[in-house]
């Protein structure tokens, strides 16, 4: 196949679009198709996987044009010129990730002849705009080889005793992630046993939590220090108000680390195999009484591998093609 993913950043700058791509475009390299990222911020091509900012690319006719997302700049050059594209002979496949309602992405998805929608949000989306017919579930999915840390490292670095417990949530420090949120909750549980670390690629907002006896926050952009963290944790909490799925919550399945999460997006997909609360005093009563469920634990690294690999993934985005 000929593919070209279109994303508005590419690796190895960090991010969750960034990697969820890399993620694709690798995989379908691995399995010897064509493979082109267009992109508007880029450092050339990477891992074997083409890379262009030139926007003569979409005169070419490709199997499949794959949209991560939408309300940035590369993506929205193809919602908006969508129509245009097609003449050239490409299919479009437009990945929601998350769902939105500005007048350029709702023309993405009424020129788009496909649309990929993975949560709750995304469905109620294709809904509202009556485009169940071209609609196909693309779940979001892991490499594994990538995605799994290693235990003790984390908590060696930080010189954090054995016996005291790591909650972690990371990420940028955005405003939907609510990391200062997070960390008042945190000290307002008051856990002597327990340490909360906040971490972030981004901390362009100022959003990063001030350090206290309870709670330490920094900088971390290497994408294996932050699955060394989650892997040393002994729970993940993921408090945003809004994300695409929430990736982070099925790399802590992965590396057998329970997770709390605010009911969203994946979150409350994967409610069986975590704990899903919506107010901060149902967060502050979890903390409180957190326990490990190593049967659960066991259920969702099971449900993680059986569901959402990046093989997983690519299979449901290429049999899009054949039903073309």
């Amino acid at each position: 196949m000929k593919l070209l993913y279109v994303v508005h950043r590419y690796a190895p700058f960090p991010g969750g679009s960034e990697y969820n791509v890399q993620r694709m475009a690798e995989e379908c390299l691995r399995q010897n198709h064509d493979v082109t990222v267009f992109a508007s911020e880029h450092k050339g091509n990477f891992n074997g996987v083409k890379v262009t900012d030139n926007i003569n690319i979409f005169t070419q006719k490709w199997d499949l044009i794959i949209v991560h997302g939408g309300d940035v700049p590369a993506q929205n050059f193809v919602h908006y010129n969508a129509k245009k594209i097609k003449e050239f002979g490409s299919k479009i496949l437009y990945l929601l990730i998350k769902p939105s309602e500005s007048q350029v992405c709702l023309h993405g998805i009424k020129e788009a002849d496909f649309i990929g929608g993975a949560t709750k949000e995304d469905w109620n989306h294709i809904k509202k705009w009556n485009v169940e017919h071209k609609s196909y579930y693309i779940p979001f999915g892991l490499t594994l080889k990538d995605s799994l840390g290693q235990k003790g490292a984390f908590k060696k670095t930080l010189n954090i005793p054995e016996n005291k417990k790591l909650f972690i949530s990371c990420g940028g420090y955005w405003p939907n992630k609510k990391m200062i949120e997070l960390a008042k909750a945190f000290t307002e549980a008051n856990l002597p046993d327990a340490i909360l670390v906040t971490t972030g690629y981004d901390n362009r907002y100022n959003l990063m939590p001030e350090d206290s006896k309870s709670v330490l926050s920094f900088i971390l952009e290497n994408p294996k220090d932050v699955k060394n963290a989650i892997a040393d944790a002994d729970c993940y909490i993921m408090n945003s108000t809004e994300e695409g799925f929430g990736l982070v919550l099925l790399e802590a399945m992965l590396n057998k680390t329970p997770w709390i999460s605010r009911n969203i997006a994946g979150a409350q997909l994967l409610s069986e195999y975590g704990t899903v609360y919506s107010t901060e005093k149902e967060l502050i009563d979890l903390l409180k009484n957190f326990k490990t469920d190593f049967d659960k634990v066991e259920k969702a690294y099971q449900y993680v591998i059986q569901n959402h690999l990046i093989t997983h993934t690519i299979d449901d985005i290429l049999n899009i093609i054949s039903k073309a």
